[in-house]
């Protein structure tokens, strides 16, 4: 009887750690809705756990597909470098990855290119341009904020699984007293 009661307890402490198994994108460059003003020659996809080989991305735009010209799958990292730079535009970072448990998740970020053609520099130009870092540290923390947000959502499910499981337990130990 006890040696059953220890193995269901062993299972059940197994399952939370087992539901969290996935990896969750942790932060890109460029961030989602970042809207870049330089020439982007790379982008960078940091995910939580480790990535396998066969794991890659694409990127969508108004005009078309752009293909990387090459794609290196590090530990826990994506970096994708392109051998062209974008038109200005709306586009999304189209990823499939292959998680360390063997589970293929795919996701996308979305991202504006506005690049500024050199021209004559005007009044309302300069002040415009004094904005454009606020805005896009902005975007930067709250991409940081979401990071951290997911990040202690996946601790406290944890969490609760295992308070979950520990109650489980507990019934059934007691109701098996309960009928000796």
């Amino acid at each position: 009887m006890y040696k059953k009661f220890l193995i269901l307890v062993f299972l059940l402490l197994l399952v939370p750690v087992s539901v969290q198994a996935h990896t969750t994108l942790l932060s890109s460059t460029p961030a989602e809705g970042e809207n870049i003003m330089e020439a982007l020659k790379e982008v960078q996809l940091v995910f939580g756990t480790k990535i396998e080989e066969g794991s890659t991305m694409s990127i969508e735009g108004e005009s078309g597909s752009f293909e990387f010209d090459r794609i290196v799958v590090g530990d826990n990292s994506l970096v994708g470098t392109l051998n062209e730079a974008l038109p200005n535009g709306s586009y999304r970072i189209l990823w499939n990855i292959i998680g360390e448990d063997g589970h293929p998740i795919e996701g996308e970020i979305t991202f504006g290119v506005s690049i500024e053609i050199e021209e004559e520099v005007t009044p309302a130009v300069v002040s415009e341009k004094t904005e454009e870092p606020e805005a896009k540290t902005t975007a930067a923390s709250e991409t940081v904020a979401e990071t951290q947000t997911e990040s202690d959502s996946n601790i406290f499910v944890t969490i609760l699984l295992v308070l979950a499981a520990i109650l489980v337990v507990y019934g059934i130990y007691k109701l098996l007293l309960k009928k000796k």
